[in-house]
């Protein structure tokens, strides 16, 4: 069961598959999330380079114009503070990429498991949302 999110927590979905950036934002709002869905990865850099800044991003790896990987360290780049899950079907991305230190903070593989997505989001929500 979904959880729903008590905060106002903006959420970037980079997805080239449309039908699927469309249901992931719909089930989103749903559950409280402001968001905004990107086709490709240079228009996610684009948007990310202007205020206000989504609190996370949540990307596909394979895309058009930039991947997921080149998005998230743009992202972080700007904003150190990014909170970053990676959704990917390519498992050997995963364990070829986990190593770095610039790599996303959560990964995700595809198909992409709603709660387990939720999840994820309310704990960096929690995070955002902590006393300093």
């Amino acid at each position: 069961m979904p959880t729903t999110s008590d905060s106002s927590c903006s959420v970037l979905v980079v997805e080239d598959a449309v039908s699927a950036g469309s249901t992931l934002a719909r089930l989103l709002r749903e559950d409280g999330y402001e968001v905004e869905v990107v086709l490709d990865g240079e228009a996610a850099m684009h948007r990310l380079a202007r205020a206000p800044t989504p609190d996370v991003l949540v990307t596909d790896y394979r895309l058009p114009r930039a991947d997921g990987l080149e998005v998230a360290t743009f992202g972080r780049r700007l904003h150190p503070d990014l909170g970053v899950v990676m959704v990917t079907s390519y498992p050997e991305v995963i364990a070829r990429i986990a190593p770095r230190a610039d790599v996303p903070t959560v990964m995700l593989s595809k198909p992409l498991i709603y709660a387990e997505l939720t999840r994820v989001l309310e704990a960096m929500s929690a995070r955002l949302l902590a006393p300093a």
